[in-house]
Order: C-alpha cells, then sequence, then structure tokens
C-alpha cells in the first residue's frame, strides 16, 4: 500500500471530505471498468461506483489504514456484482434489464451460459412448488396477475394468495441458494 493512499485513508476516517473527494476521483474509473469487464453493463457499473463509494463514507470508521486501498475496492465490486447477480436470480426485471441495456452481442458467451444456468434452476426451484402454490407464484410473477385476480380466477381469498406467494418466495429462495451457489461461484472464478 503506498503511504498517500494511507494518509488517504486515515483522514476519511476522520471524517474529511476532501479526502474522501481524492479517493473517488482516484479509484472510480478503477471500479466502473472491473464492473464493466464483469457485467458489460454500464447502468450497473455506475450503480456500483455510488454504491461502493457511499459505503465506504458511511462505513469510513471501518476502514483499515493498513489494507490496500485497491485491493479493497476491487474485493468490493466483485461483492458488489456477485450480489447483483444473486440479486437478478430472484426479479425478473432485473435479469430482462441486464440484457436489455446489454446487446446481445456484447455479453460474452460465459455470462450468457450462466444466466441460462440459472434460469434452469429457478424452473426446477418453481417446479418443486405443490402444484397449487407453483400456480399462484406463475400466475403472479410470470404471468403479472395481482393477487386479487389470481383469488377471483382461482376461487380462493387475497389472504390464500399471498401466504401462498410468500412461502412460494421463500421455497424458491432456498432451493436457489442450495443449488446456485456453487454456480454463481464458478461463474465469478471465470468472469474474473
Amino acid at each position: 500500500m503506498n503511504n498517500d493512499d494511507k494518509l488517504i485513508c486515515e483522514q476519511i476516517i476522520q471524517g474529511n471530505q476532501q479526502a474522501f473527494r481524492l479517493l473517488y476521483q482516484r479509484y472510480r474509473n478503477l471500479v466502473y471498468g472491473y464492473t464493466i469487464k464483469l457485467t458489460t453493463a454500464a447502468d450497473v457499473a455506475e450503480e456500483a461506483v455510488q454504491e461502493i463509494f457511499m459505503k465506504i463514507w458511511i462505513n469510513r470508521a471501518t476502514l483499515d489504514p493498513a489494507r490496500s486501498l485497491e485491493a479493497y475496492l476491487y474485493k468490493s465490486t466483485r461483492n458488489f456484482v456477485f450480489n447483483y447477480l444473486k440479486k437478478a436470480l430472484h426479479d425478473e426485471k432485473i435479469r430482462r434489464h441486464f440484457f436489455e441495456s446489454t446487446p446481445q452481442t456484447a455479453v460474452p458467451t460465459d455470462k450468457i451460459l450462466l444466466v441460462k444456468e440459472l434460469e434452469i434452476i429457478r424452473s426446477r426451484a418453481i417446479s418443486s412448488l405443490p402444484p397449487q402454490r407453483q400456480l399462484i407464484f406463475r400466475l403472479s410473477r410470470i404471468n403479472g396477475l395481482s393477487n386479487q385476480e389470481i383469488a377471483v380466477q382461482l376461487g380462493i381469498s387475497g389472504n390464500t394468495v399471498k401466504d401462498q406467494l410468500v412461502k412460494a418466495s421463500k421455497a424458491i429462495k432456498v432451493y436457489m441458494i442450495k443449488h446456485a451457489e456453487l454456480a454463481v461461484a464458478l461463474a465469478m472464478v471465470a468472469l474474473s
């Protein structure tokens, strides 16, 4: 770690905003570029820059001046991308946005394969649900029906629909965590 970074880190811990601006100016391109390398999505890279530096400022008291800022930022960026991909597993809008915001020709094959693998795991998770819960989940999350519309269509109460969706979401999350951790971990290694 160079002494300049150590000094900047010490000043940030003390709440020096000018030192924080200097850190931001010095390393924002590193975070942005590394996120672009991992995701090929400019909006995700911009979000990474904002979130990572915001967390540094908010948690400045926990910074360690003896640690390399560059290494810390690389690790923070990988964690951000990892969490973004995990969130994308559960959120159709994020997955769709990721591919709409990035030309298909620009998305590396390994990323396409990762998303396809995660889609397969998600599909298996949904298929593992009891039939009524699976139907309610599909009507809500895939067909976009409201809880009330599902209740009317299936002749059940709105509370039953809500309860089944909560249970379905929890079951899918558990299944995904159990089965997708290895896929995501392998993808992160391949992407870095």
